[in-house]
This record gives C-alpha cells, structure tokens and sequence, in this order.
C-alpha cells in the first residue's frame, strides 16, 4: 500500500492527458471504470423514455412501434447504445453484498461487522467470502482519487487508476467511486450533444442510460425534454416536464422547468403542465408567477404583431385587474402597447396614462403621446413629448415629428413665437435633420426666405438630403444669393435629379427660369376670349414668379370659374402644388396633364413629385 501511495502521490505532475476526446471522433461511448465488475446503479422509479405518452398529452398522436430511436434487439443498436450498456456482473449467490465490500474497501471494520450479522440473519447457510478484505485501500489513495472527482478532472481520474492497478494488480477502486465517476462521465457526453444541438445523439444516451432521468439530475431531463423538441415530439417532452413538476422535490427546479417549457412549448401545452403541477400544494407560489409571466407573453406576442393569437377576455380581464390593484407600471406599459397595436387608442392612452401616474417611465410617456397623437390631441401630445424630451431619444424625436407634420401641413397656422422658439431651440440641440428642414419650409411658405436659407443650410450641413438640399437652392434663389444657388446646385445636382431640375431657375434676368417659361406657355394659353381669364392667368404667372403660390393657385382656382385652364396654366398649378410640399396632388395633376399631352415639363412633374421627398409633406 505505501507503494501505491508513492505512485499516487506523483500522477498530479503526469496524469494530464485527453482521454475524452473520443467523443468527436464519433467511436462511441468508452467503457468506465472496471465497468465489467459491477451492477447497475439503482435510481428509484426513473422517467420512462420509450413509453409512449398518454392519449391526451397533446393534439399529435402518440408514437407506435419500437423504442424511440433504437432497435429494441441489443445488438442491432447504435454503436452508442451499444458501449453504454453497463454489463451485469455475474454472482455466484443471491446475496446482497455490495454495501459488505463497500465497507471492507473502506476498511470499515465495525460495519463490516454489522452488515455480516446482518446478512447471517437473513440467510444463515451464508458465509462472509474469504476476500473480503483484498479490496480494502488505502484511504490516502481514495481520497486523492475523490478530490479529483470533485474538481471534474475524470481523465485524470482514469490514468490515476490504471497507474495504481500497473503497481498493484488487485487494486480496485471503490464501487462508489466508479458508479459516480461512470455517471458524470456519461453525463458529460450528453452535455456535450446538447451543448452541439445534436439531438439524436442525446436521446441515444438517454436511451442507452435510463437511471439518468431522475430528480437527482434535473439538468439532463431538462437536456432530454429539449432533444425531444427537436425532433418534433412535443408530447414526449411534455410528459417529462410533468415528471419533473409533479415528482421533484426541488421547488426551484420546478418553477425552471416550467420556465423552460414557456420558451419552447406553445402556451395551450404551458397551460396543460401548470394544470398538472396543481395537484403539488407546494407548487402554488411558483405557478402564480408563471401565470403572470404566460400572460405577459402573450400580451407581449399580440403588441409586437396585431396579427397575433389574441388574447382571451377571460384571461385579459382578470390580469388587467390585478395590475390596477398592484399597480405594476411595467405592465400598465405593456397593456398600452397591446391595444395601440389594436388601434385601441383610447384604451392605449388610459393604459400609458396609468402607468404615468405609478411610476416616472419614458415609455409610457412615449406611448401616451403617440396614442394622443393618434386621436388628434396634437396639443397635448405635443406637451407631453416636449415635457418628457429628456429622458429618451425616442421622446424628443416625437416632439420634433408632431411639430414638424404641423408646420408642413398644405396651410399652417403661424406659430406662435414661443412654440416656435421651443421647436428651434430642440432642433438646435438635437440637429434634428428633419426638424430642421421643416422649419425651413415653414419660413419659407411665409416668405421668409431669409430664414428659411439659415435652416435648409443647417439641415444640409448635418445631413443632407434631396429635401433640404432642393430647399437650400430655392431659397438662395429666392434671397438672390447665386452664389449659394449655383454651389448647391453643383454640390448635389448629380446626387440629386430635383436638385439638377433647378438649374434652368439660373438664367439672366429676361427668361427668370422654369417657372417663368411654364408661366408664359400658361399665360399665352388664351383667356377663352374673356380679358377677364386673360387677367388671372398674367396675375398667376407673376404671382408664380414671386413665389407666391398659395396665391397663385388661388388665382387659378377663380380663373377656372371664368375659362377652362388650359395646358400651361395645368402644369404652372403642377409646380405651384410640389413648391408648396404637396407632392401627391402636384403628382396627380402632372400625370393627369401626361396622359392629355406629353410633355417634357409633365414628365419632370410625375418623376420629381413622384420622389416622395418626404413623407410628412404629403398633402391632404
């Protein structure tokens, strides 16, 4: 025995090696420790992998046949199946004697004792065998051998053992040992093919090692059920969880299991296990919060897609009573998305409002604003945006929208000065592109052309687009600024085909540019020999020219009533409505045009309104 100390002593400096790494080279399983010398472990009443389910576990039909994945005759079964198979060793006497060797191989005298009386007591011709105490070790030995255990360093374990048995031959480790080390080396294996999403493969050891479904390994049931999954047999893995909830003891492993389930089951099988974990008293605290944490999925499930299961009344009215009660803010959010998805503003805006009221969240604030919005309470959405501003980009991005799509409506209201001041002063810090370019059409729209040049400048200088870039060259034309017109123009006519379109605007000061030309085409059109309709139509070309082109379509719309507008004074009214951001009727009207008479001023219409330059300038 001391030599075998002296060899044990020195394995920690030589022992590293990869014994394992036989588990990709797809040989199978190895055998364990002197796995021909003993018996299977026994584990109380493990979960049956090849029963077939009962008829109502779910709406597939349970699986007929054979075993689950292997042939039932041994030696027809998978090379994995078929090394895992622990071999029964053969006794010469019906007699128990493990727990006797056991605590011989500990050098357990006083139990030894006892076991042998009692064993005599339960059969008196029985004689304790005279090799008893060959077994015996030395303790130092095995507790070097169970440290290891400990850590998980089974291959060093395995050299360990054969380095030990190389100095003494009828050495053999203790039975308890082998029966664990042969159990985490097994279980290793399958945590790797689960690990590796090999799913047949884990069900082939789970198979091959039914001992290893019990409540003492949760994790390789819960491995096991996933497999199942996988391979499309839901029902199976139900069943397991089932064990699981009604048989485990842990409380904790427990509320995992249905847990897990929740990620991979659909809610009606989720709703079938929580029913049979009821029958557990224990249960009852754990299924109360997976109840909840269901509900809130499938809340969750129809705010994210309308076209979602909905939920039932039956389920949804209860929960909605019970977050007014506890006043859970993060499901008062939760329920507001869900009917927002549904268009439900109303209950959408009560919903944010209450959670508002519970507890400062930016998404409520969010969300209540939106659903104002979406009423037509723009006032108060717009209040609630600006005041919330700073506690989410999403909120001060709001605030800007809602202004924005009021300034650029086909006939804003004037602003007053201190909303308008509060809108610059967020654009500013926020360099808000969108923002920016709509209060350079909102001056603009006024005839503040000034003013409109500073912001299209600035939303250009942050990130240019058509929009703001055809903004900037309009009202550098409009300020006389030629410089700026023709840099803009240069800049950005290649990227831009609107941009491009403005270069016949730069001409001397006879032919004023495209508005001009299309204009005079309309004024020249004839008054339908009435000096009246010859009146309006010169007014509306010079009030085209000056930008005016509210007014210029107004001219035309009284010019109507007196004479039919003819081709030109079409297509000027096509470009006083793109001019004013109403792109989808200048659209309308240029194709209308194109289909009377082609011509390259109605193709330049249809392209350019066609461009959706933005779509919170489109017309009413």
């Amino acid at each position: 025995m001391k030599s075998m100390s002296l060899v044990l002593g020195c394995i920690s400096t030589t022992v590293l090696s990869a014994v394992t790494a036989h588990a990709a080279d797809g040989s199978g399983l190895r055998p364990g420790l002197l796995l021909s010398q003993l018996d299977s472990a026994a584990v109380s009443a493990p979960f049956d992998l090849k029963a077939p389910p009962p008829s109502n576990a779910g709406s597939k039909p349970a699986p007929t046949g054979g075993p689950l994945l292997m042939s039932t005759d041994r030696q027809a079964a998978s090379p994995i199946a078929q090394t895992a198979a622990r071999p029964v060793r053969e006794a010469n006497t019906k007699v128990d004697e493990s727990a006797l060797r056991f605590y011989a191989s500990q050098n357990d005298s006083a139990r030894v004792a006892m076991e042998i009386k009692r064993i005599k007591v339960l059969n008196p011709s029985w004689e304790p065998p005279s090799d008893l105490f060959d077994e015996a070790g030395d303790p130092a030995v095995e507790q070097k051998l169970w440290d290891l255990f400990g850590e998980g360093r089974y291959d060093e374990i395995r050299v360990a053992v054969e380095n030990i048995r190389k100095a003494d031959p009828n050495w053999r480790p203790p039975e308890k040992l082998v029966r664990e080390f042969d159990k985490a080396h097994v279980r290793a294996q399958l945590i790797a093919a689960s690990d590796a999403k090999d799913a047949h493969g884990v069900l082939a050891i789970a198979e091959s090692q039914p001992d290893m479904l019990v409540c003492a390994d949760v994790d390789s049931m819960w491995r096991v059920a996933e497999a199942l999954i996988q391979m499309s047999q839901e029902d199976k893995a139900q069943e397991l969880y089932k064990y699981i909830l009604t048989r485990c003891p842990n409380p904790d492993e427990r509320l995992a299991t249905i847990q897990k389930a929740m990620d991979l089951l659909p809610a009606q099988a989720v709703k079938a296990l929580m029913a049979a974990a009821r029958y557990r008293s224990d249960n009852g605290s754990a299924l109360e919060t997976v109840q909840l944490d269901l509900m809130r999925r499938q809340i969750g499930a129809v705010a994210s897609d309308a076209s979602a299961p909905p939920v039932p009344p039956a389920d949804l009215k209860p929960f909605e009573a019970l977050v007014k009660q506890k006043k859970t803010s993060n499901d008062a959010v939760l329920l507001g998305w869900h009917y927002y998805a549904l268009k439900s503003w109303p209950a959408a805006s009560e919903w944010f409002k209450l959670a508002m009221d519970w507890d400062k969240l930016p998404k409520a604030a969010e969300g209540y604003s939106l659903a104002l919005r979406q009423q037509g309470q723009l006032v108060e959405a717009e209040a609630i945006a600006f005041e919330w501003r700073n506690t989410s980009p999403l909120i001060v991005k709001l605030f800007v929208e809602i202004v924005a799509t009021a300034i650029t409506q086909a006939n804003p209201t004037s602003l007053e000065e201190a909303r308008l001041a509060r809108m610059e002063d967020v654009v500013s810090t926020t360099k808000s592109v969108n923002g920016s370019q709509a209060l350079g059409w909102y001056h603009y729209n006024k005839g503040n052309f000034p003013k409109a040049r500073q912001w299209f400048a600035a939303s250009v200088s942050w990130d240019a687009t058509e929009t703001n870039a055809l903004g900037l060259a309009l009202a550098a034309h409009r300020t006389g600024d030629r410089a700026l017109f023709q840099k803009t123009i240069a800049d950005y006519g290649k990227q831009y085909a609107a941009v491009a379109a403005l270069m016949t605007y730069d001409k001397p000061p006879a032919t004023p540019g495209k508005g001009s030309r299309i204009a005079r085409r309309g004024a020249g059109g004839g008054g339908g020999g009435s000096p009246q309709a010859g009146q309006l139509a010169n007014a509306a070309v010079e009030q085209f020219k000056n930008g005016q082109y509210r007014e210029a379509l107004a001219t035309l719309d009284k010019r109507s009533g007196v004479a039919r507008e003819d081709h030109g004074l079409g297509v000027l009214r096509g470009w006083a409505l793109y001019h004013l951001n109403q792109y989808d009727k200048a659209r309308e009207k240029f194709v209308e045009l194109d289909k009377k008479q082609s011509t390259r001023d109605t193709q330049y219409g249809v392209y350019y309104a066609g461009a959706k330059l933005d779509p919170l300038h489109r017309g009413d």
